[in-house]
């Protein structure tokens, strides 16, 4: 599993939201957002149209997102550059 924290440095909209979630439709590898603290924390399917138009994050917030499967590098790799303006730098 690869996994890449960042900070949100922006607002999304439900749009931006809604292409990220299609795009991540692209990978075999399981992909997972996570934010909220220990006692809180919440996992979202970032596959997940619903899921992920119902996202609480806002700027400033801490979030993790997760890959897992055959081309979870790339899946991660992709994933941060579409984050990449709100703060997460691909690795």
């Amino acid at each position: 599993m690869r996994v890449h924290e960042f900070k949100i440095e922006g607002d999304f909209d439900r749009d931006e939201l809604l292409r990220i979630s299609s795009q991540a439709s692209q990978f075999a590898s399981e992909i997972k957002l996570a934010f909220g603290d220990e006692d809180n924390q919440r996992i979202v399917d970032v596959k997940s149209l619903f899921g992920m138009m119902l996202l609480p994050i806002h700027n400033g917030n801490t979030v993790r997102i997760s890959a897992r499967g055959q081309d979870e590098l790339a899946a991660l790799e992709y994933m941060c550059e579409l984050f990449q303006h709100h703060g997460c730098a691909p690795h």
